[in-house]
């Protein structure tokens, strides 16, 4: 009896432990979004891999993130749309569809992993194990498997790579529960760059002939 208890509670407190993030791996994470939020501003030139397992299709893109990171204000600039915010709304430049899109940032940002919300969507709603160790074309990486807590998410797993000589997000893989994959790789980071208010400020004028669709 006594030994049956014992392994009862050595599997109460097993289970336990899973439920909890890792204090080193919680550190890292902090002191990457500290470090972040220090910045006035930030200008990040990134790619985008999209894979499709279902239809066998890969999707490359390049893009560009200019951010103010304590305020969120961003602008995003891909091949075909342009993301524009001043912290509480966002227009979305669709340039095949000649249309702008207007929505709250809470509503763009909700449950999503985007280019804007890269450097913090992991301060909450996941939970991870300890860190591993990874070279990567001669960087050493933190590796970090973060697991959503809400299970309605429409992904299962994101995998979040720390650059570990420069304290610096090396890229994020997002694992979609239909099989897809979406990968956000940082080819270079600029801090405190000089930029112009407007850069945050959609002006209608720069999109001739576009309609624009009010959504909030």
């Amino acid at each position: 009896m006594k030994k049956f208890i014992s392994v009862i509670i050595l599997l109460a407190c097993s289970l336990m432990a899973l439920g909890q993030n890792d204090p080193a791996t919680k550190k890292l994470l902090n002191d990457i979004s500290k470090k972040y939020q220090s910045y006035r501003t930030a200008k990040i030139q990134f790619s985008l891999k999209a894979l499709n397992q279902q239809k066998q299709t890969t999707v490359n893109e390049k893009g560009e993130l200019t951010v103010e990171p304590r305020t969120n204000k961003y602008r995003i600039v891909l091949d075909d749309q342009v993301m524009i915010s001043d912290g509480k709304q966002q227009w979305h430049v669709l340039k095949e569809e000649q249309e702008v899109q207007i929505n709250d940032v809470e509503e763009t940002q909700s449950g999503s992993i985007t280019p804007a919300n890269i450097f913090s969507f992991y301060n909450q709603g996941f939970k991870y194990p300890a860190a591993k160790s990874e070279q990567v074309a001669g960087k050493a990486l933190w590796v970090i498997d973060l697991t959503p807590t809400d299970n309605s998410k429409s992904y299962f797993k994101v995998r979040l790579r720390l650059n570990k000589s420069v304290n610096q997000i090396y890229d994020v893989t997002v694992f979609d529960k239909s099989g897809s994959l979406y990968s956000y790789t940082i080819q270079n980071f600029i801090p405190n760059v000089k930029v112009s208010p407007k850069t945050f400020i959609f002006d209608k004028a720069d999109y001739p002939g576009m309609e624009v669709v009010d959504l909030r």
